[in-house]
């Protein structure tokens, strides 16, 4: 058995792992991208028309967001 292990090169062994490695992470780089590429378009598309259309600054839109519990609770509270 050593003598399998003895005629391999290590060089050769991490040059071809260390591209495994490479091929695997990109591949994973890759797919998170592109899982997340698509919602990413879709909030600046939503910020960029709110901005020009509107008027509407990302500071206003961040103000209406971080208190929409509270806007909640009033409305269901005027419905009872």
């Amino acid at each position: 058995m050593d003598a399998v292990f003895g005629s391999v090169d290590s060089q050769l062994v991490l040059l071809v792992a260390a591209i495994a490695v490479v091929v695997l992470v990109s591949q994973l780089f890759f797919r998170i991208l592109s899982v997340g590429l698509v919602p990413l378009i879709g909030l600046v598309v939503i910020f960029v028309a709110l901005q020009y259309l509107f008027g509407i600054t990302p500071k206003q839109l961040w103000f209406e967001i971080s208190h929409l519990p509270q806007m909640a609770m009033k409305f269901f509270n005027s419905l009872t």
